[in-house]
């Protein structure tokens, strides 16, 4: 059952691009495949499409805006059953968990965030 409170997609981009403004022209290149013909996504492409962006640019990342990105996740994540929660978790978190960067990453994150990423570098041997 939807929320009608529930961050939408465009919300959810929108904050991202808030966050990091280079990543409306990452997201709008031709080698996103998380958008469909009509330009519409979902909470798990966005998220999906960002942690790529993430992954290439992070050591370029201001740590005041991955700082912001950590509460931005615990903010999604504050509701375990929600379409949110799982975007956060599989569509991001996951994707960057065995990246070369978890430990440097993983100091920033705080509550359920923090849980998820750090139960899953651990079954990754991180």
């Amino acid at each position: 059952m939807a929320d009608d409170d529930a961050m939408t997609p465009e919300e959810l981009l929108g904050r991202l691009v808030r966050l990091f403004p280079d990543f409306a022209e990452y997201w709008n290149g031709p080698d996103n495949d998380e958008r469909d013909s009509d330009g519409s996504f979902t909470l798990h492409g966005a998220f999906g499409e960002f942690s790529a962006y993430f992954c290439e640019r992070y050591e370029e990342l201001p740590a005041e805006r991955v700082q912001a990105l950590a509460w931005l996740l615990s903010e999604c994540m504050a509701d375990p059953d929600s379409d949110l929660d799982e975007a956060a978790a599989s569509g991001f978190l996951e994707n960057v968990a065995a990246e070369r960067f978890h430990g440097d990453f993983e100091r920033y994150l705080i509550g359920r965030p923090l849980e998820f990423y750090a139960q899953w570098g651990e079954g990754q041997g991180l």
